[in-house]
């Protein structure tokens, strides 16, 4: 009986711990970009949108300072551990998508523009600029975002 309860009590711990273990992604939109090289600036024009995957279906939103802290704060932080990305856009009438690593971030134009810096994967060309862009960031565990002030969204 005693083995019984000690494994309810485990498997409640573990389910209560599973429940808090989503992996964050990330999209911030925009209606253009530029790019030069191996960087890539994007306007910040609305708050980065954050979601966990099933089973947590958490979302949140971020503001550029905040995306910014993900290369910085806390153990396997996006500049010890880079995400990849997607990046779309529209180029005559056509989705066209990148993969690739995001190296480094900074904010630009005093807040209003972010660029990366990256390391081209796969798919098409990134154009020197385009219309209509998404960026779509890999995942972040939540101990990471927890020390970078989302405590509120926990």
């Amino acid at each position: 009986m005693a083995l019984c309860l000690g494994l309810m009590a485990l498997a409640s711990l573990s389910a209560s711990a599973s429940e808090n273990n989503g992996q964050w992604l990330f999209v911030q939109t925009a209606a253009d970009f530029t790019s030069e090289g191996n960087t890539v600036t994007i306007p910040y024009e609305r708050e980065i949108f954050a979601f966990t995957d099933r089973p947590n279906r958490r979302h949140a939103y971020l503001n550029a300072t905040e995306l910014d802290a993900l290369w910085h704060t806390g153990e396997n932080n996006f500049g010890e551990s880079p995400p990849n990305a997607v990046l779309t856009w529209l180029e005559n009438g056509e989705i066209r998508e990148a993969e690739i690593i995001l190296k480094a971030v900074r904010i630009d134009d005093q807040g209003r523009a972010i660029t990366y810096q990256f390391q081209f994967e796969a798919g098409h060309e990134v154009p020197a600029e385009a219309e209509q862009v998404s960026l779509f960031i890999d995942g972040c565990a939540p101990f990471v975002l927890d020390k970078t002030c989302w405590d509120a969204y926990s």
